[in-house]
Order: C-alpha cells, then sequence, then structure tokens
C-alpha cells in the first residue's frame, strides 16, 4: 500500500474506527506510514511572481544547504518508515547538484517504494543535473512547476526562465521516456488571472514533443503565500472562466487517458477550509519535511532519535488507539488550506 492509498483510504467511506485501527496498526508492526518531503537546499535559481522567492527580505531569509552528516542522519532515522520521498518542496532542489542522485539512491536504497523531485526544471535543461541519471538511480517521477505554455506568459511569470530552456526540458523529458516507460511526468500549474488563458482550447498540451505528454496534471488556484511580486489573488475570473480554462483542460485530460487533479468551481473560492482533529492528527503522525533548518518535529533530534524512539516518548501508539474509539468532534479543529481536488 503506498501513500496516496493510505490517503484515499482515510478519505474515503471505511468507517472512522476502521481507519484509525488500520493507522495504528502500521504504527505499531513498523509499517510503513509516513511521507518525507524535503529540501536539501534552501534557495531558487528564478523569481517566480507568485512564489515567496519574489520578495527579497523572504528570500535573504532562506538559505542554507544540508551537509552529507545532517543527511545521513535523517536517512538513518526516518528513510525505513517512508512510503514517499518528495525531493522538493518550498525551495528549487536541483541546486543541490551534483548530491541529489546521492540522495535518491539513498532513497532507493532505503526500500522507499516511491521517489519524486519538484523543479523548474531549467539546470535540468542545461546539463547542470542529469534526468536520466536521476532516473536511473531510481527516481519515479518529475514534478515539473509550469505556470504557462506560451512564451508571453511562462517568461512573465517565471523571470529568470527562458522558454527556449522550457522546450529543451520537455525534448529530454520525451527522450527519458522513451528508456524509461514506467518513469511518470507531473505538471503543477499555478493558475491565476493571467496564464488561465494558456488553458484555452489546446495551448497546454501543443508544446510538448510528438509522443510525449505528462501522465498527471495537477491545476490549483493562485494563493497568497506571503509577500510575492504576484497580487492579483481574486478567483472570481477563475471561477467565470472555468469551463473554458481549467474545465477544458480537465476534459482534453480525459479524452488523452492523463490523470488531472483539479478542485471543482466551487471548491475555488474554499482555499482556507476548516481540518478536523482526526484530520491533524494524521497528518502530524505522517508529514515529514526535512530542511537544513530542521527534522520532522521541533523536539525531534536525528542524531539520537529515530521515528521509533520518538513515538515511543509521544505515547503515540496510545493516541492512535485512543482514537480509534473517540469522535472526531471531540478533538480540536484546525485549519488548513489544502485544497480538495476532483480526480478526473
Amino acid at each position: 500500500m503506498n501513500f496516496y492509498n493510505i490517503l484515499r483510504l482515510w478519505r474515503g467511506r471505511l468507517p472512522r474506527p476502521l481507519k484509525f485501527f488500520g493507522l495504528w496498526f502500521m504504527h505499531v508492526t513498523g509499517r510503513r506510514v509516513i511521507g518525507v518531503y524535503l529540501d536539501p537546499v534552501l534557495g531558487c535559481n528564478l523569481r517566480c511572481r507568485m512564489c515567496y522567492f519574489s520578495d527579497p527580505e523572504k528570500r535573504r531569509s532562506m538559505h542554507g544547504s544540508m551537509s552529507e552528516e545532517q543527511l545521513l542522519r535523517s536517512q538513518r532515522a526516518l528513510f525505513h518508515r517512508a512510503l514517499k520521498l518528495q525531493i522538493g518542496c518550498g525551495a528549487e532542489p536541483t541546486l543541490y547538484a551534483p548530491g541529489l542522485e546521492a540522495v535518491v539512491k539513498s532513497g532507493k536504497d532505503a526500500g522507499i517504494p516511491y521517489i519524486s523531485l519538484t523543479t523548474n526544471g531549467l539546470l535540468i535543461a542545461s546539463g547542470r543535473v542529469g534526468l536520466e541519471s536521476l532516473v536511473k538511480a531510481g527516481l519515479d517521477e518529475i514534478t515539473l512547476s509550469m505556470h504557462g505554455t506560451s512564451r508571453e506568459i511562462y517568461e512573465e511569470l517565471m523571470p529568470g526562465a527562458k522558454y527556449d530552456s522550457l522546450l529543451k526540458l520537455l525534448g529530454l523529458i520525451a527522450d527519458v521516456k522513451k528508456i524509461y516507460p514506467s518513469f511518470k511526468v507531473r505538471v503543477n500549474y499555478t493558475v491565476n488571472s493571467l496564464n488561465k488563458e494558456d488553458l484555452r482550447d489546446d495551448r497546454f498540451f501543443r508544446i510538448w514533443p510528438g509522443g510525449c505528454l505528462p501522465d498527471i496534471v495537477q491545476i490549483r488556484p493562485v494563493q497568497k503565500i506571503g509577500d510575492t511580486e504576484w497580487k492579483d489573488f481574486d478567483e472570481k475570473p477563475l471561477i467565470e472562466d472555468y469551463d473554458g480554462t481549467i474545465g477544458n483542460v480537465a476534459a482534453l485530460c480525459g479524452e488523452k487517458g492523463i490523470t488531472c487533479l483539479v478542485p471543482s468551481c466551487d471548491n475555488l473560492s474554499q482555499v482556507v477550509t476548516e481540518q478536523s482533529g482526526h484530520d491533524a492528527l494524521l497528518e502530524s503522525l505522517c508529514y515529514c519535511y526535512i530542511s537544513p533548518e530542521g527534522c520532522y518535529k521541533n523536539d525531534f533530534d536525528p542524531l539520537c532519535d529515530t521515528y521509533e524512539t520518538y513515538h515511543r516518548r509521544q505515547h503515540t501508539a496510545w493516541t492512535l488507539f485512543k482514537a480509534v474509539f473517540r469522535n472526531p468532534r471531540a478533538r480540536q479543529r484546525n485549519v488548513s488550506k489544502k485544497l480538495n481536488y476532483n480526480v478526473k
């Protein structure tokens, strides 16, 4: 059972006691239950207008690269319980070259079933990072941050990026998929009032080389994630043009056999949602973020802690077992900015 199947199980129709009993059982029997989200370096080679890296003050505050020792400690402490390793979360992981291949290989050697890389891909296009060598080392998926498919919009929203480099990157991806057909390509497209125009007609797909298309397309509305250069967060244009833009790409994905993750028209205006205490408990247990500034939890010390010793100290097994019998309303509710996606 992989990480995504656990989430589907949690959000599905099984009674809540069975869901928590299954999670408790996997936890106490040493099964893989966490997703590891790794930023080996805090920095980016672009200044995308919708990203906090467009804010000079934020850029100055985000810096640092993980040492080999930090990575080894984190790997020893957590990789053996990971269902998924996501490399690149809030920064650009290809800046970690040439150590990136070793990170992928260490995850595969630890038995992690699924390893993904989220990147703007421009250092791959430049040849500084070899995509084929990463896939050979065990990379299962690349998630490409691409916020426009026309030259004007792509370069406008992603300062520092060149459209010709994007086209070269897509060609490299096509070549790798010929050698490794099971390698997955996901596109992460943050839509706003400007780049929604690139979702009309066939504009989203016509830049892809012949015989190569993404396996997964994920579209999400722009959100305020700091003092970014982009200031337009009005969802009304997205809602008014939903069928001709977001809905259009979703329909085309269905025709082409591509998995499409999109919010419904109603969910576009429901960015901040209430999160039950049980959902918060699941996220607290399963979401593991690692960066040069910390590992997993504020009180987790990878020098001497492992997943097992930490949760033994926290009495997590007992907390999960009690959750089997507790009404979800009895637990505190938190606020989440995660959208509810429809899978097309």
